[in-house]
Order: structure tokens, then C-alpha cells, then sequence
């Protein structure tokens, strides 16, 4: 956004990417409390449990969810204004989808380091700055899990390219104008490739 100074020249407004709602003091907090949980599914990293809920000492009712790790991902930017991404299959949405670089966070790594691998091991790029952008629950309607997203720039091509054998991706590398266009053309779906892409150009924006 672009406001005149007293010279009349435009002068542009800086702003920092923010999704935080403001709090409204007429709604009232409701905390149910977790009177019991049991575990219905225990898979090779996630797991299934069932809780029983109440509020204010009444039963409040059942609720599923998954327990899974956290993760972190990283939008790749190098100098001339492309990116690096993947291209996959995800079977739950039964489609391929062009994603940023993910992965879960390992046990004593932080959420920095897990981009930084998991973005040279998906692209064979790793980034040297990551700036970190934004931490969300990902989907906080039946699961525990928060992602961090990073702008990772000072791009080092190692090609490096290390994928578990259950892993099928397919790096690709296109403007950062043209990845613009596909989040707001409605064609990447993916939550964290868009969440990064407008935070991303808020910051670069010129």
C-alpha cells in the first residue's frame, strides 16, 4: 500500500505479514477439559485417540483426533527470482500437487534445520538465511500438528538429492511471478505452499 507524502511523491507503507485476529472481549472463553483419552490407531507416525470431553462438570462430548509431529517448510528464493519446489502425489486428496519443500522435525533438530535438510534433500538446494515467516496449526480441527514456514534465500546448489525409497518427487523450478499467479489463480491448494507464497511477496514486494 502506497500513501503521498507531504511532497506529494508516493511513499510506501511498510507492512509486516501478520494473520493474527484481534481478540473480541464479548466472546466468552469455553475450555472444555479432557476427562479421559484412549488410543484407537497407533500408525508409523501418527496416532489415532478418542477423547471424552466436559465443560463446566458436564459431559461436553467425543472427540477424535491425530497426534502427529511437528514440521517445517521452506519457500526457496534465489537471486534472480525463482523458486524451487516439488512436484507429488498425495493420495489422501488423490492428486498431484506442487508443493514447497516439507518435512517432519527430527527429534533434537530444530525447525530451521529440518527445512534446511529437507530442502536440499527434495531439490539439492540448501538454503544458507532462512527468515522465518510463520508457525500455524495446520489442521487444528482433529490434529495436534504445527508447521513452520521459512523464506530460506542465499541459495548453495549441491545437488545433493536424497529421498527415502517411499518418497516419489520431482523437483521444479519456476519465476516466483508465475508461482504468484497459480496461488491466486486458485491452482496450488496445497495450505503451506500458499501461506508462503503471500508472505513471501509481502516482503518482497517493491
Amino acid at each position: 500500500m502506497k500513501k503521498k507524502n507531504q511532497t506529494g511523491k508516493n511513499q510506501r507503507t511498510e507492512r509486516k505479514p501478520c494473520l493474527r485476529l484481534p481478540e473480541d472481549p464479548g466472546i466468552p472463553e469455553v475450555h472444555e477439559k479432557i476427562e479421559t483419552r484412549s488410543v484407537l490407531f497407533r500408525g508409523r507416525y501418527l496416532l489415532l485417540e478418542r477423547l471424552n470431553l466436559s465443560l463446566d462438570g458436564r459431559k461436553a462430548g467425543i472427540r477424535e483426533i491425530v497426534r502427529v509431529p511437528d514440521a517445517a517448510a521452506v519457500l526457496p528464493l534465489d537471486r534472480d527470482k525463482t523458486v524451487h519446489l516439488v512436484r507429488q502425489f498425495r493420495p489422501a486428496v488423490n492428486r498431484v500437487l506442487l508443493e514447497i519443500p516439507a518435512g517432519l522435525i527430527s527429534k533434537g533438530e530444530s525447525a530451521g534445520e529440518t527445512a534446511a535438510r529437507e530442502c536440499e534433500e527434495e531439490t539439492g538446494v540448501r538454503p544458507r538465511r532462512l527468515r522465518r515467516l510463520i508457525t500455524y496449526a495446520h489442521a487444528e480441527g482433529y490434529s495436534t500438528g504445527f508447521i513452520t514456514l521459512f523464506l530460506g534465500t542465499d541459495l548453495e546448489y549441491t545437488g545433493s538429492v536424497q529421498l527415502d525409497a517411499s518418497e516419489h518427487l520431482y523437483p521444479v523450478r519456476l519465476p516466483f511471478q508465475e508461482l504468484i499467479h497459480k496461488v491466486d489463480s486458485g491452482e496450488i491448494v496445497d495450505s503451506k505452499t500458499i501461506l508462503s507464497t503471500l508472505l513471501t511477496r509481502e516482503i518482497t514486494a517493491d
